[in-house]
C-alpha cells in the first residue's frame, strides 16, 4: 500500500484559527448584539449574525481536527505496546492540562472581581467536577456539572478529554479483533453502539457523560479522514455517503427531534467538507489560497486552544463593567498575541509529574491471567 509522506500541515493550524475566531466572534456578537444592530445596516448585520450562528459548527470542526491530528500522530508513532500508550497519555495530558488549569484560575479570578462567586457555577462541587472533566453544557437541564465559573466553552474540553481516553481502547480493539474489516464497517458498528447508548440515556437512565459519545462519532470521523489521507485510500464514496446522510438528517430535523442526532449529522457534513478541503490543498496545491489563509490564521491557530479556553470569562467581565464594543475590539489583537505566546510556552513545560505508569492496571490484569 502506498504511504503518503508529509511534514507539518500548516493549513490545519490555520483552520483551527478560523474556528477559534468564529467562536470568539460569536460571543462578542452575542454579548453586544444591540450595539451591532445600532451601528450596522441590516444587510451587514445579517451577514455577521449568520457568521455568529456558525459557532456550534466551529466547535464540531475542532473535534474533527483533533481526531485528524491524533490520526496523524499515531501514524507517525503507532500505539504498539503499553509504553507507547503511556507516552500517548502523557503527551495528551501535557497538551490539554496547563491551559485548562489557567482557564479555571482565570474564571475564578474574574468571578472574585465581579463578585459572582456565590453562583453554583463557582461551587467546590462544580470545581471538582470540572477538574475531573465531567462537565457538560449548561444548556442541559440534567447536567451534574456545568462549566466552571461562567466559562461556558469549557464544556467541549471534557469531550476532548473523553475522546483522548477512549480512543486507545477503540484503537487496540480494532487492531486486535477487527483487522480484516474495512474502516466504514467499523464506523457503522460504532454508530450502532453510540445509538444504543443514547437510547439507554433516553429510555432507562440519563447519564450526562454518555452524551460524550455523540462527539466521539464526529471525532472518530476526523481520525478516519486521517487514515484515508495517510494511506491514499479511495475515499470519495465513504465521505459522499456521509455527506448525503448528514444532509438528510438535517433536512428531517423536525421529524427526528434529537439534539444528539442533529449534532452527529452536522458533524458528518463538516467532516466531509474538511476532508475534501485537506485533499484539495494536498493534491492540487492551491498555493495562493493556502498561503493567504496561513498568512491570516496560522499564528492565531497556534494560540487557538488558549483563545478558546480563556476568552469568555474576559468578555463576560467586559459586559459586567460596561466596557464598550470599540475597546473590546481594540483589546482582541493583544489577546491573540498573549494567547499565542502562552500556548507556545505551555507546550515547552515538561510537567514531569504527569509521566506516570497509566497502564499499570492493564499490566496487573495481564499478570493475573
Amino acid at each position: 500500500m502506498k504511504i503518503r509522506e508529509f511534514g507539518r500541515l500548516k493549513i490545519l493550524d490555520s483552520i483551527r484559527g478560523i474556528a477559534a475566531v468564529i467562536v470568539l466572534f460569536h460571543h462578542i456578537f452575542k454579548l453586544n448584539k444591540e450595539t451591532f444592530k445600532a451601528i450596522l445596516n441590516d444587510s451587514f448585520f445579517y451577514i455577521l449574525n449568520f457568521i455568529s450562528g456558525l459557532n456550534k459548527e466551529a466547535v464540531l470542526l475542532f473535534f474533527v481536527i483533533s481526531g485528524f491530528s491524533i490520526g496523524l500522530s499515531t501514524f507517525k508513532r503507532p500505539l504498539v505496546n503499553l509504553s507507547d500508550l503511556n507516552t500517548y497519555f502523557y503527551r495528551r495530558l501535557k497538551r490539554i492540562l496547563p491551559i485548562y488549569w489557567i482557564a479555571i484560575l482565570l474564571s475564578l479570578g474574574i468571578g472574585i472581581l465581579a463578585n459572582t462567586t456565590y453562583l453554583k457555577d463557582f461551587s467546590v462541587f462544580n470545581l471538582i467536577g470540572n477538574l475531573l472533566f465531567l462537565q457538560t453544557s449548561d444548556s442541559i437541564p440534567e447536567s451534574w456539572f456545568i462549566p466552571y465559573g461562567l466559562n461556558g466553552p469549557l464544556w467541549s474540553l471534557s469531550y476532548e478529554m473523553f475522546f483522548y481516553l477512549l480512543f486507545p481502547f477503540v484503537y487496540f480493539f480494532s487492531k486486535k479483533y477487527l483487522p480484516k474489516y474495512k474502516l466504514y464497517v467499523k464506523y457503522f458498528g460504532l454508530i450502532l453502539l453510540v445509538l444504543a447508548g443514547l437510547a439507554f440515556n433516553k429510555k432507562v437512565l440519563f447519564i450526562p457523560q454518555l452524551l460524550f459519545l455523540t462527539g466521539f462519532i464526529v471525532w472518530i470521523l476526523g481520525y478516519i479522514s486521517s487514515e484515508y489521507f495517510t494511506h491514499y485510500k479511495k475515499n470519495a464514496l465513504f465521505f459522499a455517503c456521509n455527506l448525503v446522510v448528514g444532509f438528510l438528517l438535517i433536512y428531517f430535523e423536525n421529524k427526528i427531534p434529537s439534539d444528539s442526532i442533529n449534532f452527529i449529522s452536522k458533524g458528518m457534513v463538516i467532516t466531509t467538507i474538511f476532508h475534501f478541503s485537506i485533499m484539495l490543498f494536498d493534491k492540487i496545491k492551491v498555493k495562493k489560497l493556502e498561503a493567504f489563509l496561513n498568512f491570516l490564521f496560522f499564528k492565531i491557530g497556534e494560540g487557538s486552544y488558549a483563545i478558546y479556553a480563556l476568552h469568555y470569562p474576559i468578555l463576560v467581565y467586559f459586559e459586567m463593567k460596561n466596557i464598550s464594543l470599540m475597546y473590546q475590539l481594540i483589546f482582541m489583537p493583544f489577546f491573540f498575541v498573549l494567547c499565542y505566546h502562552l500556548e507556545k510556552k505551555s507546550l515547552k513545560w515538561k510537567l514531569n509529574f504527569l509521566q506516570r505508569n497509566y497502564t499499570k492496571p492493564i499490566a496487573l490484569l495481564r499478570h493475573d491471567k
